[in-house]
């Protein structure tokens, strides 16, 4: 049996005067990761109808029930969208020709589960539809109070940090002390997107030993470890299903080539989405330059939608020669792609990842090595908020460890919701 994941619930009972009153409560929209290429055949938390679409509910959540005015928000990433109709409960509610797709329908008191579908058309018809379904509400229903994991790395001057117990730590969320309800020690599966740039300039061999890198890493995955694989140019060449086999997944990487430009943030935008909702340790590996031209998306949509992920980002970062004359696209200017790199940069921080410089690719075998074994020795915190209003609130969390001459790295907060 895997690791207990991220996603756990503390259910409590309420009674049926509050649930009337939890009942009353606004809607709120949270980002969905969209995809820029076809998903696997899976469980989806999106339920796209075809697997094909890029079409993609941002509003309402799937998890949420919606009643009276609701606000949804729908993303087509097709070019040439000319027009997106919303159905909801079959029946036809709005038409927008413009981004952002916004709608305001009126569902009245009706608390049951209700169906929403988007669809994109073009000059030539139809493009892309997906599906959002919504579940209903019971008079009785349950507050349901979320676990927070925090995945935390400790340093020590004297390169051990092993033998830490629960009351070796001080979680403080909002200021408040948390009391520590799990506690795993380097023992907790992982659950991993590898994302290797596979655009043009990893030419020449050097795709070859950046696939090495992470075949290196699939052999030293463990019982109910898994992985996937994404291979990005300027769209995502190749996704493998999450697997818990390092010969299979070293497998899918043969007679891969090397083309394209970079769409560095849609991929991370999509490994994200992919990692939603799986157990175990949530890690991305991204192994790239940095240097982004083809992306629809900016950093700062991939960071806000990291801030409401429970991924860590590693970024294995490829300073090879001088990048600095890639500096406009379609999309960026000079400083519109510096201000990208910083992005990144913060994004990996604040996931409570960091960044493994190498100079060649052959030294990738190196970088995956050492984030396996930082890895490996991260300490998983959990525990439920004192103070949890499912506001969208951001809760600032700090954690130290009582012992001197030890650091502590782990994520800054997370969003209540």
């Amino acid at each position: 049996m895997r690791s207990m994941g991220p996603t756990t619930w503390r259910r409590v009972l309420v009674p049926v005067s509050v649930a009337a009153a939890v009942i009353m409560l606004s809607v709120r929209a949270v980002l969905a990761l969209p995809a820029s290429q076809p998903l696997t055949a899976r469980e989806d938390p999106l339920e796209a109808l075809d697997g094909n679409s890029m079409v993609f509910f941002l509003a309402p959540r799937p998890d949420e029930t919606v009643y009276g005015e609701v606000e949804v928000e729908v993303e087509a990433l097709y070019e040439g969208v000319l027009e997106v109709r919303l159905f909801v409960d079959a029946e036809e509610k709005g038409r927008s020709r413009n981004p952002p797709h916004r709608f305001t329908v009126f569902l009245g008191e009706d608390y049951g589960p209700h169906s929403f579908e988007a669809v994109a058309y073009g000059a030539e018809g139809e493009l892309g539809r997906s599906v959002r379904h919504t579940p209903g509400i019971a008079v009785d229903d349950v507050l349901d109070i979320e676990l927070q994991q925090l995945y935390v790395t400790v340093s020590s001057k004297n390169g051990s940090s092993r033998g830490l117990t629960p009351a070796d730590f001080e979680i403080r969320d909002l200021g408040d002390k948390q009391e520590i309800v799990t506690f795993e020690g380097g023992h907790a599966a992982l659950t991993v997107a590898v994302l290797i740039d596979a655009s043009a300039s990893m030419a020449g061999g050097r795709l070859a030993a950046a696939l090495a890198g992470a075949e290196a890493f699939f052999r030293g995955m463990r019982e109910f470890d898994e992985a996937a694989v994404f291979l990005f140019s300027d769209v995502l060449r190749w996704r493998t299903p999450f697997s818990e086999n390092p010969l299979e997944l070293s497998e899918s990487l043969r007679s891969v080539t090397s083309k394209g430009g970079t769409a560095m943030n849609d991929a991370l935008y999509r490994a994200m989405r992919e990692l939603e909702g799986r157990q175990g340790k949530r890690v991305i590996i991204l192994l790239s330059d940095g240097i982004d031209i083809h992306s629809l998306l900016d950093v700062e949509d991939v960071i806000w939608v990291a801030q409401r992920s429970r991924s860590v980002v590693y970024w294995i970062e490829l300073r090879e020669g001088d990048h600095t004359g890639v500096v406009t696209s379609h999309w960026r200017d000079r400083e519109g792609h510096d201000a990208e790199i910083d992005g990144l940069r913060r994004l990996v921080d604040d996931s409570s990842g960091r960044i493994v410089p190498i100079t060649h690719p052959d030294r990738a075998v190196e970088a995956f090595g050492s984030i396996l074994a930082e890895l490996r020795e991260q300490y998983v915190l959990g525990y439920y908020p004192s103070l949890n209003l499912d506001d969208g609130r951001w809760h600032r969390v700090k954690v130290k460890v009582n012992r001197p001459g030890m650091k502590v790295r782990t994520r800054g907060g997370y969003i209540d919701y």
